[in-house]
Order: structure tokens, then sequence, then C-alpha cells
């Protein structure tokens, strides 16, 4: 059975599997490289589509959200707030 390239980008947009869809020959590449199995490309496949769809989650939530900006806990100051444990 062969399957042409703009097939099965289609078949990849109708599932809403657009990470895959978007990078598939470099995918397809990176596993063909490492010599992974067809049990551990498709594994490969579906963890870089969940980081993506996380992603896109995230940043959703955020736009949703409408903070000022972003900030990070690498740059808080626990020094001025010293009732924080660095730890938790």
């Amino acid at each position: 059975m062969t399957i042409d390239h703009e097939t099965l980008l289609g078949w990849l947009s109708r599932l809403k599997l657009t990470a895959i869809r978007d990078q598939l020959d470099t995918l397809l590449d990176e596993a063909a490289r490492n010599d992974l199995t067809m049990r551990e490309t498709l594994a490969f496949l579906c963890e870089r589509e969940i980081a993506r769809k996380d992603e896109r989650r995230i940043e959703m939530a955020m736009k949703i959200a409408h903070f000022p900006y972003a900030r990070e806990l690498d740059g808080f100051d626990f020094e001025a707030q010293p009732s924080v444990d660095p730890h938790q």
C-alpha cells in the first residue's frame, strides 16, 4: 500500500495532529537516525504531538488570563520576601 505525501498530510490534518503534520519529514528522519522501531516511532510522534498541544494550551491560557507580563520563579527575589521558603 503506497500513500502519497499529500494524502498523509490530509489525514493528519483531519485527525488534528498538526504538530506531526507540520514536522513530519523532520520527525521521520529523526526516528530513522535513531533506528527506532515502528512502535517507538509512533510513541515518539505522539510524544511530540502532546508536547505541542500542551505548549499551545499554556499559551492560550496565558492570553486568556490577560497577564500584564509573564514571570518565572527564576527571577523571584526570595530575600525581599523572607517568609517564602525557596525550597517549596
